[in-house]
């Protein structure tokens, strides 16, 4: 997608996520864009079936970052040059498992690399459960997205 642009340490990662075959999906409005919606994000949701793997931890090592634990209110995270923007994602409200959204997701080829996306639907059902300011005025753009899209 013309419009998604990843930095350099983003593709990085996010090849050597895939490479270690460790399980995450793009959530959120990182995830709705992927789908057609018309908005721009500031950080991309990322919602592993277990951020704290050997996989996850190691693929930080390997393009120069780190991962770091969180404390407290604040939850894990990527460190490093250009991975400020990827947030990870603890709980992801109004979705089933994880492996039944992982069954339920889409592949989208992003500068060639290969994400499992959350389907729109399910961008719009978390929001609709979540309902803080922000989501509720993100629906009705969500949902025309949606119909223009069937």
């Amino acid at each position: 997608m013309d419009d998604f642009a990843l930095t350099p340490a983003e593709r990085a990662l996010f090849q050597a996520l895939n490479r270690r075959s460790a399980r995450f999906l793009v959530i959120g409005m990182g995830a709705a864009v992927l789908e057609g919606a018309p908005f721009a994000t500031q950080d991309i949701d990322l919602w592993f079936e277990r951020w704290d793997s050997e996989e996850v931890k190691q693929a930080a090592v390997e393009v120069g970052g780190f991962l770091i634990s969180g404390f407290g209110m604040q939850p894990p995270a990527f460190g490093g040059l250009g991975l400020d923007r990827l947030d990870i994602v603890l709980t992801a409200h109004g979705l089933d498992a994880f492996d039944v959204e992982y069954a339920r997701a889409v592949e989208r080829d992003i500068e060639g690399i290969t994400l499992r996306v959350l389907p729109l639907d399910r961008v719009i059902a978390s929001k609709r459960a979540t309902m803080r300011d922000k989501d509720r005025a993100q629906l009705a753009a969500l949902e025309a997205t949606r119909l223009a899209r069937r």
